[in-house]
């Protein structure tokens, strides 16, 4: 599963070099927008359907399932016709450009009319634990997505429509791969008779899931429903821009641990077990993530003069305030899990409101005082609100003071801060390494050194790396 987000996460960072080159923040900002749409619709879609299916324990029957599914189609239908709705009416009112609607509407419905047919299989699939095929069917998608708009920007034509058509062929390839890899079909065909009833338990566990998820999808785009409307979308497309940088450098082990959190909990007995299962893919976590974090700044800054003629200059200096974030931000993931596991969806749901309420009051209250960079510098503080609400629903030995040396007191973050420190010594006082091919070279030691710095990772990669092959 890691080995599948490593390729994906490879494919996201150049088509992330080549949007850089190829777009103006104004242009980020529009994509980001899109991207929120389609996220934001389908969480709506889901319902909390997908995670509620992983959670529950007996088998569910295809009659549910297809009441389910029928639900779910008539809902991404009534969703793209009051998109449609929607933008027309800012294009109407020339609020919205009339090709950023057409954009917005389009990108949406390829996300909007597929989940019905997507959140099932992946379902079956998670709960079964049975990732190869997700990963396969995930990693193509995405690269598709991703790489595709960039190669007909740059051999056809320049603007949105490449990402209209990317999109649809990737989620119709994922949502065929899924349903070929899923055992379990006998809720598509027409002749299944659909068990609305019995569907409602679903329906309800899944409403808390769906509050919390959708408190989590406002809170990771504060940027675009506060920054944008109060200082325009060239701000919201630099914190985009920003924001996806960290996600590129911190998300294939957090997307890894939230794919396999929930279903290896589920599974796991007793409060204890599950801490301690918490605590260790936290420091797992950590070490993987929080290295290349660290680097992140010093290549964003030398990449940003080589490669994009300085022009997101103003977004480097909100990326230490959203690295800072970051690092609370992988605790995040694992204890929510923890809270579905040991809990309910309305704890996990309490947890969420909590966490977007406090961001969202403090968030408008720096804009207000600082301006744009006002939020940045509620980025860098307010994930912590989010570990001590997480905390606060679980039962003891969970304690706010058990995750700092996991999140802070690691070798590998601090030697990783060194060697940065170092590095910055050697370029003033001796013009050392200051091109882009010598800070990654340098980055990229210095996460290996960063990484087997940990006793456990040496316990773990050393006697693999040593192993003799059996005589034959």
């Amino acid at each position: 599963m890691t080995a599948a987000n490593a390729v994906a996460l490879a494919m996201v960072i150049i088509s992330y070099i080549l949007y850089s080159r190829l777009m103006t923040p104004a242009e980020f900002g529009i994509y980001a927008g899109a991207l929120a749409i389609a996220k934001l619709g389908t969480t709506v879609l889901d319902g909390g359907l997908k995670i509620a299916l992983v959670k529950h324990h007996d088998t569910v029957a295809p009659g549910v399932l297809r009441a389910l599914f029928l639900g779910s189609m008539g809902a991404s239908i009534l969703a793209v016709l009051l998109l449609v709705t929607v933008v027309a009416t800012l294009a109407a009112l020339n609020l919205l450009e009339a090709g950023n609607a057409y954009f917005f509407a389009l990108y949406g419905a390829a996300y909007f009319l597929t989940y019905p047919l997507l959140f099932i299989p992946l379902a079956q699939l998670e709960r079964a634990q049975r990732y190869t095929p997700v990963a396969r069917a995930e990693t193509l998608s995405i690269s598709i997505e991703y790489a595709l708009p960039a190669l007909l920007w740059l051999t056809v034509a320049p603007w949105f429509w490449s990402f209209i058509l990317a999109a649809w062929i990737a989620r119709g390839l994922r949502t065929s791969l899924m349903l070929a890899a899923s055992d379990d079909r006998a809720w598509l065909p027409r002749g299944s008779t659909p068990q609305w009833h019995e569907a409602k338990a679903l329906l309800r566990e899944g409403l808390g899931l769906q509050i919390a998820v959708s408190l989590s999808m406002l809170r990771d785009n504060i940027h675009l429903l506060l920054v944008g409307p109060w200082f325009g979308k060239e701000w919201a497309g630099l914190y985009a821009w920003a924001l996806q940088l960290c996600a590129v450098a911190s998300q294939v082990f957090v997307q890894t641990a939230s794919r396999v959190a929930l279903p290896a909990l589920r599974l796991t007995k007793g409060m204890d077990s599950r801490w301690k299962a918490t605590l260790t893919q936290i420091t797992w976590l950590t070490i993987f993530t929080a290295p290349p974090l660290v680097f992140l700044t010093d290549i964003a800054h030398v990449a940003n003069e080589a490669l994009f003629d300085s022009k997101w200059t103003v977004a480097l200096g909100l990326l230490p305030f959203l690295i800072v974030r970051m690092l609370p931000g992988l605790a995040t993931t694992p204890l929510g899990s923890l809270v579905l596991a040991e809990r309910d969806a309305r704890a996990y749901a309490v947890a969420n409101a909590w966490w977007t309420g406090g961001e969202v009051v403090v968030a408008a209250t720096m804009l207000w005082l600082y301006g744009p960079i006002g939020l940045a510098w509620s980025y860098a503080f307010m994930a912590w609100l989010g570990v001590a609400a997480f905390v606060r629903q679980l039962p003891l030995p969970a304690r706010f003071i058990s995750l700092l040396p996991p999140l802070l007191l690691r070798p590998s973050l601090w030697v990783a801060v060194l060697l940065v420190l170092v590095y910055r010594w050697a370029v003033v006082h001796h013009g050392l390494g200051s091109d882009l091919k010598s800070i990654c070279l340098y980055s990229a030691i210095g996460t290996l050194v960063c990484i087997m710095i940990e006793q456990r990772c040496r316990q773990a990669l050393l006697p693999l790396a040593f192993k003799r092959a059996p005589l034959e």
